[in-house]
């Protein structure tokens, strides 16, 4: 190869690599995937269930996360941020249009032609290449973050929806508890045994039960479309729960906790390739010291021998553009992402913390609960009921008894609840599922 094609051999070369990344939706599904066993949608925008997803019979949590993942508009909005990191990618690796001039022989003057191309990307568009590439990687690694927020709040909205479910019952239960210590009430003063005043406490409870019922059913529809809503269902009312059972923890070591999360949370990975995205922005930027730098091919129709063509070169000379305000942007865009993945890291190791701790009061309050209150309230009703058979005791004592124990239950409810909200965040502060249903 001469020296008069190598002008146009290394502009074709550099045109014909496309920057290529392998982070894409596809990646981060999978990415998702690993973490949560659940996968994206390849596309579509109207709402369908996942392969092997059925909700007729009811939705359980892993379902709902399934279910979400793959139709939450604002998860699915936030996705095409990868598109937009990949049109930047391309466009990282994009060279200028040569610049092609032709003086036209008119009169006296002869034709001249001049090809200017652009040879600047030979050490300036690997660096913007290389900054546009961990861009893209840090944009996926955000966005397995956000599939991982949105899965933690499905988790709480399904538990709160289950909570809810739970207090109707129990509510109907005490409901129908005070309507007949009213019955028992109303007969009592007939009989002279208690005042006036004793039967309207009676009957005051009797209503406040009554409006509770009212007022849990409203909070259990609102509940059902919050996770509705987050499934992206359009009719969430009438949702079926399926109750499959309560949290149980892989393990209940915090400072294995602890490493892990610091090596799989996706936001703190982001932080470290922000990092790394402001070095190589920093390098492209000096890079840029020499922006404009043009091979140049010359040629005139009438030389001394005819047709002549020649080649030269055209630099900028950087006597006062140096790209000094890009540099020192660079440059503080890089102290900033290093404070940045601290921060970061500060913050990941205190929400695993502070999930480990909730988790294991919930767990221990519900340990308690059932070892030293329900069991000892069970026993007790046995006893008052088997008393009350004997005539020993009036039904109204048995009756109390048993609203003490609708109480516990209702207590026991929201411990599970608890419990089970603490364990979406204890997953989501680490990376990835460790809890599971018994």
């Amino acid at each position: 190869m001469n020296a008069r094609s190598l002008w146009l051999v290394v502009p074709g070369l550099l045109l014909a690599c496309v920057p290529h990344s392998a982070h894409d939706r596809a990646s981060v599904s999978r990415n998702l995937s690993e973490r949560t066993g659940a996968n994206l949608r390849e596309g579509g925008s109207d709402f369908e269930l996942p392969p092997g997803i059925a909700i007729d019979d009811g939705i359980s949590e892993d379902e709902a996360v399934a279910v979400a993942l793959w139709n939450n508009a604002q998860f699915q909005t936030d996705l095409t941020q990868l598109g937009f990191a990949r049109a930047d990618l391309a466009e990282a690796g994009i060279i200028r249009n040569p610049l092609f001039t032709v003086l036209l022989p008119l009169g006296p003057k002869q034709l001249e032609l001049t090809a200017l191309i652009p040879i600047e990307a030979l050490w300036q568009r690997p660096h913007r290449v290389a900054a546009a590439k961990v861009e893209v990687e840090r944009v996926a690694s955000n966005l397995v973050q956000t599939g991982l927020d949105l899965v933690r709040n499905v988790k709480v909205a399904w538990a709160e929806a289950v909570l809810a479910r739970h207090r109707i019952e129990l509510a109907r239960k005490s409901s129908d508890l005070r309507t007949r210590i009213a019955s028992i009430a109303d007969a009592r003063l007939t009989a002279g045994d208690i005042s006036q005043l004793e039967l309207l406490t009676v009957r005051v409870e009797k209503r406040r039960a009554e409006h509770d019922v009212r007022r849990l059913e409203l909070e259990a529809v609102a509940a059902n479309e919050r996770l509705g809503t987050l499934l992206g269902l359009i009719t969430p009312a009438g949702l079926k729960l399926s109750e499959l059972g309560e949290p149980a923890r892989d393990a209940d070591d915090l400072d294995a906790e602890l490493r892990e999360s610091l090596g799989l949370r996706p936001d703190l990975r982001a932080a470290e390739l922000s990092i790394e995205a402001t070095h190589a922005r920093a390098s492209a930027a000096l890079a840029a010291t020499f922006p404009q730098t043009n091979l140049v091919a010359d040629a005139n129709g009438a030389g001394l021998q005819g047709f002549e063509i020649g080649p030269g070169l055209q630099l900028e000379l950087p006597l006062f553009n140096q790209n000094q305000g890009q540099r020192a942007r660079a440059d503080a865009d890089y102290e900033r992402a290093i404070w940045a993945y601290v921060a970061a890291r500060q913050r990941v190791l205190l929400e695993v913390r502070q999930a480990h701790g909730r988790h294991a009061v919930a767990k221990q309050q519900l340990e308690l609960l059932r070892a030293e209150v329900l069991s000892e309230l069970g026993a007790a009703v046995s006893r008052a009921e088997k008393a009350f058979g004997g005539g020993e005791v009036s039904l109204l004592f048995v009756l109390d008894i048993t609203r003490q124990q609708l109480d516990a239950w209702l207590r026991e409810a929201e411990l599970v609840a608890e419990l089970r909200r603490a364990g979406a965040e204890l997953d989501r502060s680490i990376g990835r599922k460790r809890l599971h249903a018994n």
